[in-house]
């Protein structure tokens, strides 16, 4: 099979792709071409994982340039339908994203069989546009399936990288340097970081490390790091308090995290749930909410707790984390709901789902 993969934007798109691909790669030889934005991090993401990438110059829809808007889809359009004959491709697997509306156009204007995976709880425009060009869209939770209208829909949960769920407690604490027999919080703001969380917990940190043994890991992102260093005093030689720029190993911090406070984005909510991780769960305000909604969804399964960035006041993330991790009782049920979430074979039914539809497809070809 010649398969493309149209993704990007952010790692909550990208890494999904990835995962598929390699699930693909891994059950049978597969060409696989990545197409995504020439401007937004994919661009180096997916080549670091060992696949093709083709960028497209491709833009936000302007309101006040309706014009421009539709010239440069247009233009994209093109480029990726000479980019899907070059390949000749089999199926388009698309993500969700405008990055993602050029080659999905393109393959239904070549007949192309397309695919959807929608890993939020409120789909976004561009999958919501372009389902009735798929023979089916792939969902992480049940409740989307209403914002997709006669296109069929299978729950498959949102694919997570083989990596989660494969290290021990011992093996990531090791690794970052942790005792693994003291309680863990990780806190995750993403590879870019998110102010709001970064200067919540610089806000509580007295506070935190007054909690006995409490060990915690705080992924601040490169741009704040310095900052964060130079302003906080507490930053600097504490033993139970880890300051990381960013984290290249995240299956193995989760493997030792007895509870992550992080943004609400799908990928990062399906790799906790894997990893049957509770959370306390700061939403962004970005992408049309759709983050609240999410974690929302945790919350409502009793694997995670939600708080409002408006709610961070002084005292506001300790007291919440003392509340979860000094009561071992509800932390535990709150990690025992984690593992009904998101199944770890998302990416194998997706897959397995491609593979029946194409087969079928060539079965019903006139002969």
């Amino acid at each position: 099979m010649n398969i493309v993969i149209a993704c990007g934007g952010t790692g909550g798109h990208i890494y999904p792709g990835i995962t598929l691909a390699q699930t693909l790669e891994a059950q049978s030889p597969t060409d696989i071409l990545f197409i995504g934005s020439s401007l937004r991090m994919e661009k180096d993401l997916i080549p670091a994982a060992g696949f093709a990438f083709a960028g497209l110059p491709i833009a936000p829809l302007q309101r006040q340039k309706p014009l421009k808007s539709l010239r440069n889809l247009w233009r994209c359009t093109q480029q990726a339908q000479q980019l899907l004959q070059q390949h000749q491709t089999t199926a388009v697997v698309g993500l969700g994203s405008y990055i993602t509306v050029p080659t999905l156009l393109a393959a239904a204007r070549l007949k192309i069989p397309v695919f959807l995976v929608e890993t939020n709880i409120v789909p976004g425009k561009a999958n919501q546009w372009l389902a009735r060009l798929a023979q089916w869209v792939a969902l992480a939770h049940a409740e989307s399936a209403a914002s997709f209208g006669k296109t069929p829909t299978h729950v498959t949960g949102s694919p997570v990288r083989p990596e989660f769920g494969s290290y021990s407690r011992a093996e990531g604490a090791q690794l970052f340097d942790l005792d693994p027999a003291a309680p863990v919080v990780s806190i995750i703001g993403g590879s870019q970081g998110a102010q709001r969380i970064n200067q919540a917990v610089t806000t509580d940190l007295e506070a935190l490390l007054a909690i006995p043994k409490l060990q915690i890991v705080h992924v601040c992102g490169a741009s704040n790091y310095d900052q964060i260093r130079q302003t906080s005093p507490l930053s600097a030689g504490q033993p139970r308090y880890r300051l990381l720029k960013y984290v290249d190993n995240m299956p193995a911090l989760l493997a030792c995290t007895d509870l992550a406070v992080s943004r609400a984005g799908a990928s990062m909510i399906a790799e906790l749930m894997v990893c049957h991780v509770p959370a306390i769960l700061i939403p962004g305000s970005f992408g049309g909410g759709h983050q609240y909604d999410n974690a929302l969804a945790v919350k409502r399964a009793g694997a995670g707790l939600l708080l409002e960035e408006k709610a961070l006041t002084p005292g506001s993330l300790s007291a919440q984390i003392q509340d979860v991790i000094g009561n071992r009782e509800r932390l535990n049920t709150m990690r025992h709901h984690c593992g009904q979430l998101n199944p770890s074979n998302a990416a194998e039914q997706i897959v397995s789902l491609i593979r029946k539809t194409l087969h079928s497809t060539q079965e019903a070809l006139p002969c």
